[in-house]
């Protein structure tokens, strides 16, 4: 019963924090008319920064992987309804038929599949926010900065995304970086030393892997390059 209890416990929070925040958002884009690509990512802030939540309100691991399962099943058939809505899907930026449901299932079906692994199997709660805000906050650096002063396209490799940017690139490692670090630190207890190690070492890959990406599929393979990259780098200095 813990467990039923957690799970109704994190969706309650998980829809409150949604709420708030993505009025506030709503209201400041109604305002100031922000930018379609960076009221975009102030949505996407508020579904990946949830995974914060999730964990938190979960005392096990379990819990806390089922929350998300949770949010898709609530969601889904209120977006099969309301994606045909015209209204709708431009307000939330839908840039393809179907977007916003394949991305909920991707998003949140990641986020389960993470928390089981980084927390129910590697027993680094931390590592599930920390490779989660890697991918969200780096995506959004990648694309804001890439957009705005991208100048260098990546051209030479056949396989990539000839709009992305090194610029772009560069941008995501580094706040890929900086969250990676603060959530090791600030969740986890292993020793700074070898946080900073261990993101130095992912951070760039994964930046590398969402230039390699495509279809949308960063939000899965980030995270999953992320997390094993820091875990094994904590496993051959000791602090696994």
């Amino acid at each position: 019963m813990t467990i039923v209890f957690d799970v109704l416990d994190g969706l309650k929070y998980f829809f409150i924090y949604m709420f708030s925040v993505a009025f506030v958002i709503f209201a400041i884009n109604k305002l100031c008319n922000l930018p379609k690509e960076l009221f975009r990512k102030l949505i996407h802030f508020v579904s990946f920064s949830s995974v914060i939540i999730m964990i938190y309100a979960a005392n096990e691991w379990i819990a806390a992987a089922i929350i998300p399962v949770g949010v898709i099943i609530i969601n889904y058939p209120g977006l099969i309804i309301s994606s045909k809505n015209k209204k709708f899907t431009s307000l939330l930026s839908e840039r393809r038929p179907g977007e916003l449901k394949s991305s909920l299932v991707q998003l949140y079906g990641t986020m389960a599949g993470i928390i089981a692994i980084c927390w129910g199997l590697f027993g680094k709660k931390e590592l599930a926010i920390a490779s989660i805000l890697m991918w969200g906050f780096g995506d959004a650096a990648a694309a804001l900065i890439g957009k705005r002063f991208g100048k260098h396209k990546v051209l030479r490799f056949k396989n990539v995304d000839h709009k992305k940017s090194w610029e772009g690139t560069a941008a995501m490692s580094f706040v890929a970086f900086a969250f990676g670090l603060a959530s090791l630190i600030l969740v986890g207890d292993i020793p700074f030393s070898n946080c900073l190690v261990a993101v130095i070492i992912a951070a760039p890959l994964a930046a590398i892997t969402e230039l390699v990406t495509k279809g949308g599929y960063d939000t899965v393979t980030v995270p999953l390059v992320s997390a094993t990259v820091i875990y094994i780098s904590y496993m051959a200095m000791g602090v696994a």
